[in-house]
């Protein structure tokens, strides 16, 4: 079978190789629509902390099963499916408590493990998840972005009537806008141009501003920051965590969704003299990837919305060049394979 490998940074080749035999409690999915996100970028360009080279990437995608391994009920054969890329342990005391998605251990498709950005991929059978009725293979492979928006949402504490601000407005801060919008929360985007402003509120966004005008609650006659429940740093650069933290009401929580390719300085005295609770949101669990699928189906984040460009598997690196050409107006980019 044909597949997709990052080499090096900035280094794509295709391969051929043997197709994937699933093991004792995996399945065999054949590939039918694969996400490029940020953290594939940031792959590509030799910015992620953590990737492993060479790789397949591919960690956003969605397919068919098409064989099963051992201890897996056939039942599951010809069904339609998304996956987790999380590969945890399963033993270590994080696991045991449900928070596999920091097991100490974890291996992540398309970053320390091969991805799907080929034809074929064996997976655990438990981190597969059956697309409901009326989600096509695109919707399923939008299923994890909007599980890490949703995951975010809940470690905030931003609850029905509140304000959260979203700083950066890519796919995972539209993301958490649309979820936040589900909950019943409103929202104000900050972002650095005219462009991705206008998309915030296209996406539902109640307030959406650039990064030098003035912060959310001024417009309403009250104190900078009055009401916020929860600031989302989503971009990853030093300049947008100063900003996240010195944005953030006292007593609110920052929540830490961006990927950031070295140490940054945070205003540490602004967190302990108002009390921040900053916190990190590393990907999802079962549970987030659930309710990702429940809002897909039901309209609530509609995959149209968010998909710009569709390539082909021999397309890949084409894909890649669309999301690093800051004139390209892209949100997302997928990969559609044949049959997709």
């Amino acid at each position: 079978m044909k597949r997709v490998v990052l080499k090096k940074p900035g280094s794509l080749s295709f391969e051929s190789c043997d197709e994937p035999v699933p093991g004792p409690g995996d399945v065999l999915i054949t590939v039918r629509a694969c996400g490029i996100c940020g953290s594939d970028v940031h792959a590509y360009l030799g910015k992620h902390p953590l990737v492993k080279y060479p790789v397949t990437p591919g960690h956003e995608f969605s397919g068919e099963v098409v064989a099963a391994g051992g201890d897996v009920h056939s039942e599951l054969l010809g069904s339609r499916v998304c996956v987790e890329p999380s590969l945890a342990c399963g033993h270590c005391p994080l696991c045991k408590s449900g928070r596999y998605n920091i097991c100490g251990n974890l291996r992540v498709l398309g970053f320390q493990a091969d991805g799907a950005m080929c034809e074929k991929i064996a997976v655990p059978r438990d981190r597969v998840h059956l697309l409901p009725p009326g989600v096509d293979f695109k919707g399923g492979a939008l299923a994890e972005p909007a599980a890490v928006g949703i995951h975010a949402l809940a470690m905030s504490g931003a609850g029905p009537g509140g304000w959260i601000l979203v700083v950066g407005a890519g796919v995972i801060g539209l993301m958490i806008t649309r979820a936040a919008k589900a909950l019943g929360c409103r929202v104000a985007v900050i972002e650095n141009n005219q462009e991705r402003v206008g998309r915030a509120l296209e996406f539902g966004a109640d307030e959406a501003l650039l990064f030098d005008e003035e912060p959310p609650g001024t417009t309403r006659g009250e104190p900078a920051g009055a009401g916020l429940q929860a600031v989302f740093e989503c971009v990853g650069k030093p300049e947008t965590m100063d900003l996240a933290v010195r944005l953030a009401p006292r007593g609110s929580t920052v929540v830490v969704v961006g990927v950031f390719p070295r140490p940054v300085p945070v205003p540490v005295s602004l967190v302990q003299d108002g009390e921040l609770d900053v916190k990190g949101a590393l990907m999802y669990t079962g549970e987030d990837f659930e309710k990702a699928l429940d809002l897909i189906a039901g309209g609530l984040i509609e995959p149209g919305d968010f998909i710009t460009h569709t390539v082909g598997l021999d397309e890949v690196e084409r894909g890649y060049r669309l999301l690093t050409d800051p004139k390209a107006p892209t949100v997302k980019v997928l990969v559609e394979y044949d049959g997709g």
